[in-house]
């Protein structure tokens, strides 16, 4: 993956000024040019890759920077603010928490830990849940990876090897970035147990049956000499961050019904397509898989960091006091957040509009894949959890242009993130309003127009 360092010279915009969206400066904003070249030099280079405005306040689907101007944000964070930036309830549980005079308990008893947990066993599709509370994903992911290996090994002692997919993400930790599609630091796959196979196409881009995906799966298994019977578990996103639609439902059923003949624990990390994301409350329900083990973060308080894993109590319980625990873990003014923002989830009926506004702008954006047929190769995703894939002449991903096309739509109000990838995520809080989803598909429209004037000029 390559992510281009935009340059910090000022682009000249054009005025914008609607219901949503206010542009009244160059971007980036010439007076924001200090700060930045401060966090450059305070900073390593790898927090340097996103759009160069300056956050000062985020409120619903709305973020502003301090010189005048607004955007509409397709960004949630980093799909986080499920429940839109800064809602007055989890503001509220937030403030109200600090009140109290608790801000860390590592893993001794509240009760802000136990009513989260309470809850997140309620929502819970897995039987006889337990849940763990985390900060970050990443750390959500190596509990699943640990408790995997932990049951594997009473099976039998070489029983520790963990499957993961290609186009799939767990986090930065080592056991995570090992089960990702991501650099290793070096560190080869096979050393720590870890086997990665290639996650079939499916969905727009798939050519064939859903039926025959998991042979793929199967035959990648035996070109590498790997023994089912020594893998403990495996990993993968429900619907991958990268491709944003969930698993097609025979190839889940079978990847489930191989994993339950080896003895193999089934992980979901939900984390990005988790908390009503994906037009469902877990994208899992749509593949028509119960899996062992699910990961959530994000979306789980819109907020402030908390992750966690559910799973049933004979597995949740393997790890013995003192042996899986973190400093943070149910923080009781995150615990607080989260619980807000799941109610908050709940009462303004968000999982469904995710479905409904999703629905929608898929129906528009469909639409440029059919007026640039050149440029978008697909556009794919449930719910609001949506991706827009470019292509090159030659049908390569077009890393520069996806690229570029965000920071045009940045510059006309609209937020957006580079991947680096030939891809683009549209990705606004669940609560954003219909309409200002509407003006955004519009914004990317110009955009392309804009650019295809350009390049026939």
């Amino acid at each position: 993956m390559t992510i281009a360092i935009g340059n910090l010279n000022p682009h000249v915009t054009s005025k914008v000024e609607s219901r949503w969206r206010r542009i009244v400066t160059p971007i980036p904003v010439p007076e924001s040019l200090p700060l930045l070249h401060r966090l450059r030099t305070a900073e390593p280079l790898s927090m340097a890759g996103m759009p160069p405005i300056v956050w000062r306040e985020a409120e619903g689907f709305l973020v502003r920077d301090p010189y005048g101007n607004q955007w509409i944000d397709l960004t949630s964070g980093i799909v986080l603010a499920n429940a839109g930036h800064s809602h007055p309830k989890i503001i509220a549980a937030i403030r109200n928490a600090i009140e109290e005079r608790l801000l860390a308990t590592y893993a001794f008893p509240h009760e802000p830990r136990l009513r989260l947990a309470e809850a997140l066993v309620r929502l819970s599709p897995i039987p006889n849940s337990k849940a763990m509370l985390f900060s970050a994903g990443t750390e959500a992911t190596e509990y699943m990876i640990s408790l995997m290996r932990k049951r594997g090994r009473k099976l039998r002692p070489d029983k520790v090897g963990i499957l993961s997919f290609r186009r799939n993400y767990h986090g930065r930790t080592l056991g995570a970035k090992l089960a990702s599609d991501m650099g290793q630091d070096g560190i080869e796959r096979n050393l720590e147990h870890n086997v990665q196979v290639a996650l079939p196409e499916y969905g727009p881009i798939q050519e064939g049956s859903d039926e025959d995906l998991f042979d793929e799966v199967l035959s990648d298994l035996d070109q590498q000499g790997v023994d089912a019977d020594r893998l403990a578990g495996a990993i993968l996103e429900p619907a991958p961050g990268c491709i944003t639609e969930p698993l097609p439902k025979p190839f889940a059923a079978a990847l489930a019904d191989w994993a339950r003949r080896y003895e193999i624990l089934l992980g979901f990390d939900e984390i990005q397509s988790g908390c009503g994301r994906a037009g469902t409350f877990f994208a899992g329900e749509q593949t028509g898989v119960t899996p062992d083990l699910i990961a959530l973060g994000k979306g789980l308080t819109s907020s402030l960091p908390v992750s966690a894993v559910l799973g049933p109590a004979e597995i949740m319980d393997l790890a013995m006091p003192g042996e899986m625990s973190s400093t943070h873990s149910g923080n009781p003014v995150c615990a607080a957040a989260a619980l807000a923002n799941l109610q908050v989830i709940e009462e303004e009926q968000l999982v469904a509009a995710s479905a409904r506004t999703g629905t929608h702008v898929l129906e528009r954006l469909r639409s440029l894949e059919a007026e640039f047929p050149h440029r978008l190769r697909a556009v794919r995703g449930a719910g609001l959890f949506i991706s827009i894939h470019f292509r090159n002449n030659d049908g390569s991903p077009a890393i520069e242009f996806a690229d570029d096309l965000a920071l045009r739509a940045v510059r006309s109000g609209v937020l957006m993130f580079t991947t680096g990838r030939g891809y683009l995520k549209f990705t606004p809080p669940l609560s954003i309003d219909p309409d200002a989803a509407d003006e955004a598909v519009d914004v990317l429209r110009s955009s392309l127009l804009e650019i295809e004037k350009g390049e026939s000029s």
